[in-house]
């Protein structure tokens, strides 16, 4: 147990923000293995997009943009510098594709490397995540929707994806569905859990957070102290845990989850360190660059460091 709570326990200090740069995208974001290349999916019309965390605002196509009525992106993290893989959905139908994408010009959305299927469900697509080991030798694709299992894991050999599976993947209760995946620094599986919902209403009360090793065995599980989260991430470097979500008072924005003791007990502290409107995911490029994606339907893209004081007149973020 002590080796989790020092693989993300972050130093003393504070953190504060400033915000670097803005620009249109869609609800997910991923990054490269060195966190140069962002890719972030477009929505309306069918693409992934690429642009560096310096430039957020100088965009290229990867994949596509796809006719209407092909499968969505939905999720996706890159494999290799040049190998994307991405869950999409048409209709019902799921499936994980990937694709080599190229320096000089967009691939095409409808020939990728592998297309695995993974099933038929109707639902929610907000929730689905997909995490990639840091090692690039497993991923898996968590928040699919019943009848779908709620996590799948497969086996990546250099650019090649395994069969899906949900052996060996956590065995989560029927009461709990999974809304965000990450892989912590000890490559085990990490993911936001939350109550679900008894009918159509929204789920509602505190989401937690969930270790998992490579056999699907629960490590440790926490209160986030958040509800509504949409993104978790690992901080390079000093490996702090951030995440997106809504906390007391109904602050919203980007957060630290900082490790702290309680009557003798680990418990989570989060810490608001830029307040953001409807915050959805978030990938660490750096250890001065964090990207979260944030605002209404269509989304904004904003980079903040958080090694940068935020100005007094800022009011949400930490003093």
């Amino acid at each position: 147990m002590q080796r989790l709570v020092a693989a993300w326990l972050i130093g003393a200090g504070t953190l504060t923000t400033a915000t670097l740069a803005e620009t249109p995208a869609g609800p997910r974001v991923a990054a490269t293995a060195n966190g140069q290349t962002i890719a972030a999916s477009d929505g309306i019309r069918r693409a992934l997009v690429a642009f560096d965390a310096s430039r957020p605002d100088a965009r290229r196509d990867l994949v596509g943009p796809a006719a209407a009525g092909a499968p969505a992106f939905v999720a996706f993290g890159y494999l290799t510098g040049d190998v994307v893989a991405a869950v999409c959905r048409a209709g019902d139908d799921w499936s994980l594709c990937t694709y080599r994408t190229a320096p000089d010009g967009p691939v095409d959305a409808g020939s990728p490397l592998q297309r695995i299927p993974i099933g038929t469900a109707s639902g929610d697509s907000q929730r689905v995540d997909l995490a990639v080991s840091h090692a690039r030798g497993w991923l898996a694709v968590t928040g699919l929707p019943a009848p779908l299992p709620p996590v799948l894991r497969a086996v990546v050999a250099g650019v090649r994806v395994g069969p899906l599976s949900d052996r060996g993947c956590p065995a989560l209760a029927g009461d709990v569905i999974p809304v965000a995946a990450a892989v912590s620094p000890a490559d085990e599986l990490v993911l936001v859990l939350r109550a679900a919902p008894a009918d159509a209403a929204p789920a509602t009360g505190g989401d937690t957070i969930a270790f998992f090793d490579l056999g699907g065995r629960e490590l440790l599980r926490l209160a986030s102290g958040l509800e509504g989260i949409r993104g978790l991430e690992f901080g390079r470097g000093d490996h702090a845990l951030w995440t997106t979500g809504t906390g007391p008072a109904g602050r919203s924005g980007l957060w630290r989850l900082d490790a702290a003791l309680a009557d003798g007990r680990q418990v989570i502290r989060p810490a608001l360190v830029a307040p953001l409107e409807s915050p959805r995911d978030l990938v660490c490029s750096s250890s001065r660059a964090i990207v979260v994606v944030h605002g209404g339907p269509a989304g904004r893209v904003a980079v903040i460091d958080p090694t940068v004081r935020a100005p007094r007149d800022n009011p949400g973020a930490e003093p």
